[in-house]
């Protein structure tokens, strides 16, 4: 390794814990910035973002996500150091960057905000990103220079609210609160209920409304919102899984969008990640329902066919394939296209219409053998159906071009 390469890897090892407050004295701080040839006293931190990073690179490698990254530090380096700073990486988003800025104080704030507009500019125009910054106080004690860059790590959560492309200094922020009162049980509840209904679209209204009240009061911690959002997205996991959703899909489908919120660079690309997730689930639920939905009806429809002679009832059928009536009744219409009553009444006439066309049997004997013990109910619901009465029917023993229509509904 390139001795240059080795003082620029140890440079940046020191600003490191410099910032993170990992010396035990100023005297051998003071020692290294010699040693490492360091020509400023730092004494203001700024932190860097590459905005939405995350949803970027995505669906990218790791090779081409440290290309990427590769080309980014190379031109933010070159920006940083025309105003004669030194930076080092945090993460893969972000970056922090200490300067030495000697303005008399009522100076200092604007000074501050004119370099960090130069470098965000800079590095806009040159890597084709956009970038947000975050400030620092000044502090003039070396071992204080830890409390500048919490600061601006401070000042740079704003951006969750203010969207891309920020520069904030930590003088203009407002104090935020860790505690997410808006996430209610109650919500939750909701929440719960509209899933497991496979609404989306209630669903959908449900995180509005509960994301406007955090977007209009922008008091509360982002870490603490992604922290709440991430609770509450393994609630909706519990249910996905309570539900019947195949453990695997549904394991690999969480990761990613848990990822997602905790990456989220501000609260639109949050909320982006939590309705994604949301629609992928109900999907599921709903895909799931539909399987056993269509074994419950097969079972339910043969169950008719064999008891059509029976006095049956909607809430009978229901329960033996145990589901509530109310559901029952809804689905079953969507399942058949009509309604229980409906369903029972065409299969009664249609072995009505054949014993009538087939056998000798009378009137009544069909009416009873099809379900129904009076002869003139019978002889009603018949000529309702079919156009003519049971009796004439029998008499023609004929049936018009070979088919017989119900409302609409061939036989």
């Amino acid at each position: 390794m390139e001795k240059s390469k080795i003082l620029d890897f140890a440079r940046k090892g020191f600003l490191k814990d410099l910032l993170f407050n990992n010396f035990d004295s100023v005297k051998e701080i003071w020692y290294l910035l010699k040693q490492l040839n360091i020509s400023i006293i730092p004494n203001t931190v700024m932190v860097i973002s590459h905005d939405n990073y995350y949803s970027e690179t995505i669906n990218k490698s790791e090779a081409q996500k440290r290309a990427l990254r590769k080309k980014f530090m190379g031109i933010m380096e070159k920006a940083i150091s025309a105003v004669n700073g030194y930076y080092v990486e945090i993460d893969e988003q972000r970056y922090a960057a200490v300067f030495e800025l000697n303005y008399f104080e009522e100076e200092e704030k604007l000074q501050a905000f004119k370099i960090a507009e130069k470098i965000k500019n800079d590095i806009e125009k040159d890597a084709g990103v956009f970038v947000s910054i975050g400030i620092g106080t000044r502090y003039s004690n070396l071992d204080s220079l830890h409390l500048s860059f919490k600061e601006a790590l401070e000042a740079l959560n704003c951006k969750f609210y203010l969207g891309q492309s920020q520069v904030i200094h930590f003088a203009d922020i407002y104090p935020q609160k860790d505690e997410i009162g808006v996430f209610s049980i109650e919500i939750e509840s909701n929440l719960s209920v509209k899933i497991l209904s496979c609404d989306k679209e209630g669903t959908f209204n449900l995180i509005d409304e509960l994301l406007n009240s955090i977007k209009r009061n922008k008091i509360y911690n982002p870490v603490s919102i992604k922290s709440r959002v991430i609770e509450i997205l393994s609630l909706i996991l519990k249910l996905a899984l309570e539900s019947g959703v195949d453990k695997e899909k549904i394991s690999g489908l969480s990761r990613k969008y848990f990822e997602g919120v905790l990456k989220s660079d501000n609260i639109v690309e949050l909320e982006n990640q939590v309705k994604e997730y949301i629609e992928n689930i109900i999907n599921e639920i709903f895909n799931i329902r539909k399987r056993i939905n269509l074994q419950a009806f097969e079972k339910a429809l043969e169950y008719i066919r064999n008891n059509y002679k029976k006095n049956i009832t909607l809430e009978e059928v229901s329960n033996y394939v145990h589901l509530s009536p109310y559901y029952f009744s809804h689905e079953f219409k969507n399942f058949t296209g009509m309604n229980f009553i409906d369903y029972l009444t065409k299969i009664r006439i249609e072995k009505a219409i054949h014993l009538l066309s087939t056998t000798d049997m009378s009137v009544k004997e069909v009416g009873k053998s099809v379900g129904y013990q009076d002869p003139n109910y019978f002889g009603r619901v018949f000529k309702k159906e079919v156009g003519i009465s049971p009796k004439n029917f029998k008499e023609s023993k004929k049936i018009p071009g070979g088919q017989i229509f119900f409302r609409g509904n061939e036989i």
